[in-house]
């Protein structure tokens, strides 16, 4: 039977007691502005940039520095005091680890390896420094398939962090957080970051011209 990950997400908000710390990786600030404006309603937020797979690196920087723009802005509005953590940047790697599923396509398995690099850092981070959740804003993208993101995360579970399941682009998720970074006058990428997913974006803009 197929999950719903935004109910069950729902229904673990209904259990909690205070303001839990809620580790949230974060892949760039349009993505994760609605994410955060309803989470913060809830959980004490401390995000994690944890990007290796952007390309080029002054995409990676730009997308980091809007982010960084962003909270400090949101912050002051909505009476907030989130925090960034940016993990190390290692492009390299990452695509050295892509690479040998490079022509699997969008919604394919280099993304599921993506999701999967990502996550376990977010993961660890969140462990090592007592937090009483995790979760990632991936699940916002309809370009993203939120059973393997979820399945990552439950692949991760223990007592503590908890992984906070999610399907963020449910109850229009997608449509507010385009609206909030619209409205923080915010800059949005058009492909979502690898070397491979950047090649297809220029492939799709070509065939559109022609």
């Amino acid at each position: 039977m197929k999950q719903n990950y935004d109910l069950m997400m729902q229904e673990e908000l209904k259990t909690l007691v205070g303001r839990p710390k809620l580790l949230l990786h974060v892949c760039c600030g349009p993505c994760s502005s609605n994410v955060i404006k309803e989470l913060s309603e809830y959980f004490d937020i401390t995000i994690f940039y944890s990007n290796s797979n952007i390309y080029p690196e002054s995409e990676y920087v730009r997308r980091r520095d809007e982010l960084l723009t962003f909270i400090p802005q949101f912050n002051e509005k909505e009476n907030q005091s989130i925090t960034v953590v940016e993990d190390d940047y290692d492009l390299r790697s990452y695509t050295q680890k892509l690479a040998p599923l490079k022509d699997t396509g969008e919604k394919g398995e280099r993304c599921h390896l993506c999701y999967e690099m990502r996550m376990k850092k977010a993961f660890a981070y969140a462990k090592e420094n007592d937090f009483d959740y995790w979760t990632t804003v991936l699940s916002v993208s309809p370009h993203k398939i939120s059973r393997w993101i979820n399945e990552i995360g439950e692949s991760l579970m223990c007592d503590h962090p908890k992984f906070l399941h999610s399907d963020f682009k449910k109850r229009n998720g997608y449509l507010k957080s385009v609206q909030t970074a619209d409205a923080y006058h915010m800059y949005r990428q058009s492909y979502c970051g690898c070397v491979y997913s950047y090649q297809e974006s220029l492939e799709r803009q070509k065939d559109n011209q022609e």
